[in-house]
Protein backbone atom coordinates (compact mmCIF):
# COMPACT_ATOMS: atom_id res chain seq x y z
CA UNK A 1 0.00 0.00 0.00
CA UNK A 2 3.19 2.44 0.71
CA UNK A 3 4.29 1.98 -3.04
CA UNK A 4 0.92 3.09 -4.15
CA UNK A 5 0.81 5.93 -2.35
CA UNK A 6 4.18 6.71 -3.12
CA UNK A 7 4.10 6.58 -6.80
CA UNK A 8 0.51 8.43 -6.56
CA UNK A 9 2.73 10.94 -4.59
CA UNK A 10 5.58 11.11 -7.32
CA UNK A 11 2.88 11.32 -10.00
CA UNK A 12 0.85 14.23 -8.82
CA UNK A 13 4.12 16.32 -8.15
CA UNK A 14 4.91 15.88 -11.71
CA UNK A 15 1.31 17.22 -13.02
CA UNK A 16 0.88 21.42 -13.51
CA UNK A 17 -1.50 22.91 -10.91
CA UNK A 18 -4.11 23.30 -13.27
CA UNK A 19 -4.27 19.78 -13.94
CA UNK A 20 -4.23 19.11 -10.49
CA UNK A 21 -7.23 21.64 -9.72
CA UNK A 22 -9.05 20.37 -12.76
CA UNK A 23 -9.16 16.99 -11.49
CA UNK A 24 -9.87 18.02 -8.25
CA UNK A 25 -13.00 20.00 -9.57
CA UNK A 26 -14.91 17.20 -10.56
CA UNK A 27 -18.04 18.32 -8.41
CA UNK A 28 -19.88 20.05 -11.93
CA UNK A 29 -17.85 22.85 -11.20
CA UNK A 30 -15.63 24.09 -14.33
CA UNK A 31 -12.00 26.24 -13.70
CA UNK A 32 -11.65 29.08 -15.82
CA UNK A 33 -7.99 29.88 -15.37
CA UNK A 34 -7.03 33.30 -15.43
CA UNK A 35 -4.52 35.84 -17.61
CA UNK A 36 -1.34 34.58 -15.40
CA UNK A 37 -1.60 31.00 -16.48
CA UNK A 38 -3.01 29.95 -13.09
CA UNK A 39 -6.67 28.93 -11.96
CA UNK A 40 -8.79 29.93 -8.66
CA UNK A 41 -11.11 28.06 -7.13
CA UNK A 42 -12.47 31.36 -6.04
CA UNK A 43 -13.83 34.60 -8.09
CA UNK A 44 -11.21 37.60 -8.88
CA UNK A 45 -9.03 38.16 -11.69
CA UNK A 46 -7.19 35.56 -11.84
CA UNK A 47 -10.13 32.89 -12.81
CA UNK A 48 -13.33 31.81 -10.95
CA UNK A 49 -15.43 28.87 -10.26
CA UNK A 50 -18.82 28.29 -12.69
CA UNK A 51 -21.00 25.69 -11.25
CA UNK A 52 -22.22 23.75 -14.20
CA UNK A 53 -25.69 22.08 -15.50
CA UNK A 54 -25.32 17.71 -15.47
CA UNK A 55 -27.62 17.73 -18.75
CA UNK A 56 -25.23 20.33 -20.45
CA UNK A 57 -27.45 23.46 -20.66
CA UNK A 58 -28.43 25.89 -23.08
CA UNK A 59 -25.40 28.29 -24.43
CA UNK A 60 -27.74 31.05 -24.56
CA UNK A 61 -28.71 32.68 -28.10
CA UNK A 62 -28.31 30.75 -31.17
CA UNK A 63 -25.03 32.67 -33.07
CA UNK A 64 -26.72 32.18 -36.28
CA UNK A 65 -29.82 34.35 -35.49
CA UNK A 66 -30.62 35.89 -39.31
CA UNK A 67 -29.93 39.38 -39.32
CA UNK A 68 -32.59 41.27 -40.97
CA UNK A 69 -31.87 44.53 -42.22
CA UNK A 70 -34.83 47.16 -41.17
CA UNK A 71 -36.99 48.25 -43.71
CA UNK A 72 -37.32 51.62 -45.82
CA UNK A 73 -39.28 54.34 -45.13
CA UNK A 74 -41.29 55.10 -48.53
CA UNK A 75 -38.99 53.46 -50.87
CA UNK A 76 -38.97 55.33 -54.05
CA UNK A 77 -40.12 53.22 -57.81
CA UNK A 78 -37.10 52.04 -59.65
CA UNK A 79 -36.22 55.10 -62.62
CA UNK A 80 -36.71 53.55 -65.82
CA UNK A 81 -33.53 54.40 -68.88
CA UNK A 82 -34.66 53.11 -71.78
CA UNK A 83 -32.97 54.68 -74.77
CA UNK A 84 -34.30 51.83 -77.41
CA UNK A 85 -36.72 48.88 -77.04
CA UNK A 86 -34.73 45.79 -76.21
CA UNK A 87 -37.89 43.58 -78.17
CA UNK A 88 -37.10 45.58 -81.73
CA UNK A 89 -34.30 45.11 -82.65
CA UNK A 90 -32.81 45.37 -86.01
CA UNK A 91 -35.52 45.37 -88.84
CA UNK A 92 -38.20 44.86 -86.50
CA UNK A 93 -37.46 48.24 -85.01
CA UNK A 94 -39.46 51.03 -86.90
CA UNK A 95 -38.74 54.57 -87.27
CA UNK A 96 -40.46 56.61 -85.05
CA UNK A 97 -40.41 53.92 -82.09
CA UNK A 98 -40.99 55.66 -78.95
CA UNK A 99 -38.12 54.04 -77.46
CA UNK A 100 -35.55 54.79 -80.23
CA UNK A 101 -33.75 52.57 -82.65
CA UNK A 102 -30.32 50.93 -82.67
CA UNK A 103 -27.59 51.56 -85.23
CA UNK A 104 -28.17 48.33 -87.92
CA UNK A 105 -24.75 46.96 -85.86
CA UNK A 106 -25.61 47.13 -82.23
CA UNK A 107 -28.16 45.67 -80.18
CA UNK A 108 -30.33 47.12 -77.73
CA UNK A 109 -29.46 45.62 -74.40
CA UNK A 110 -30.70 45.69 -70.80
CA UNK A 111 -29.14 47.12 -67.54
CA UNK A 112 -30.28 47.51 -63.81
CA UNK A 113 -28.16 49.55 -62.34
CA UNK A 114 -28.19 49.28 -58.46
CA UNK A 115 -27.70 52.06 -55.63
CA UNK A 116 -25.07 52.25 -52.96
CA UNK A 117 -27.70 53.36 -50.30
CA UNK A 118 -30.65 49.87 -50.10
CA UNK A 119 -32.78 52.36 -49.83
CA UNK A 120 -32.49 54.45 -53.26
CA UNK A 121 -34.21 53.67 -56.39
CA UNK A 122 -32.47 51.06 -58.77
CA UNK A 123 -32.29 52.49 -62.53
CA UNK A 124 -33.60 49.92 -65.15
CA UNK A 125 -32.76 50.45 -68.82
CA UNK A 126 -31.79 50.10 -71.87
CA UNK A 127 -28.94 51.59 -74.32
CA UNK A 128 -27.72 51.05 -78.08
CA UNK A 129 -24.07 49.01 -77.66
CA UNK A 130 -22.06 47.33 -80.67
CA UNK A 131 -23.68 43.86 -81.19
CA UNK A 132 -21.61 40.59 -80.44
CA UNK A 133 -21.16 37.23 -81.32
CA UNK A 134 -22.49 35.05 -78.73
CA UNK A 135 -25.93 33.16 -79.25
CA UNK A 136 -28.47 32.00 -76.84
CA UNK A 137 -25.75 29.87 -73.95
CA UNK A 138 -22.38 31.65 -75.38
CA UNK A 139 -20.20 32.44 -72.24
CA UNK A 140 -20.02 35.91 -71.82
CA UNK A 141 -18.66 38.66 -69.50
CA UNK A 142 -21.01 41.55 -70.72
CA UNK A 143 -23.79 42.86 -72.96
CA UNK A 144 -20.89 43.40 -75.63
CA UNK A 145 -19.82 39.29 -76.10
CA UNK A 146 -23.93 38.50 -76.95
CA UNK A 147 -26.13 38.83 -80.05
CA UNK A 148 -28.74 41.73 -80.49
CA UNK A 149 -31.51 40.50 -78.76
CA UNK A 150 -29.48 39.03 -75.70
CA UNK A 151 -28.17 39.77 -72.13
CA UNK A 152 -25.88 38.61 -70.22
CA UNK A 153 -26.84 37.12 -67.20
CA UNK A 154 -25.05 34.98 -64.52
CA UNK A 155 -26.86 31.61 -64.46
CA UNK A 156 -25.81 28.18 -62.00
CA UNK A 157 -23.83 27.56 -64.94
CA UNK A 158 -22.02 30.80 -65.06
CA UNK A 159 -22.03 33.92 -67.18
CA UNK A 160 -24.59 32.99 -70.48
CA UNK A 161 -25.95 34.90 -73.15
CA UNK A 162 -29.75 34.33 -72.81
CA UNK A 163 -32.01 35.74 -75.73
CA UNK A 164 -34.77 38.39 -74.05
CA UNK A 165 -38.26 36.78 -74.12
CA UNK A 166 -41.49 38.41 -73.00
CA UNK A 167 -43.02 36.85 -69.52
CA UNK A 168 -46.37 36.98 -70.81
CA UNK A 169 -47.41 35.44 -73.88
CA UNK A 170 -45.67 33.32 -76.20
CA UNK A 171 -41.76 33.28 -75.25
CA UNK A 172 -40.19 32.22 -78.15
CA UNK A 173 -37.71 30.40 -76.50
CA UNK A 174 -35.03 27.93 -78.07
CA UNK A 175 -35.96 23.98 -77.54
CA UNK A 176 -34.87 23.01 -73.95
CA UNK A 177 -35.51 26.83 -72.18
CA UNK A 178 -38.22 28.04 -70.98
CA UNK A 179 -38.60 32.33 -70.39
CA UNK A 180 -37.87 33.09 -66.44
CA UNK A 181 -37.57 36.44 -64.99
CA UNK A 182 -34.32 38.57 -64.78
CA UNK A 183 -32.80 41.55 -62.65
CA UNK A 184 -34.58 43.89 -64.86
CA UNK A 185 -38.02 44.10 -63.78
CA UNK A 186 -40.56 42.80 -66.59
CA UNK A 187 -38.30 41.44 -68.63
CA UNK A 188 -37.43 37.37 -68.76
CA UNK A 189 -34.55 35.62 -70.27
CA UNK A 190 -34.52 31.61 -71.92
CA UNK A 191 -33.06 30.25 -69.36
Amino acid sequence: MRFKLLVAAMVAASLPPVLLLSAAACNHRVIIPGSGGSASTGTGSTGSLLPTSSTGGDAGKDAFDEYMDPPCKNHPPPVLDFKCDPYAQGAACQPGDPKGCCMPDEGCYIFVSYPPDPCSAETYGAQCLPAGPGAQGAPCQGPADCVAGASCVITGSGNQCVMLCPLMGASNCPDGTVCEPIDVSGYGGCL
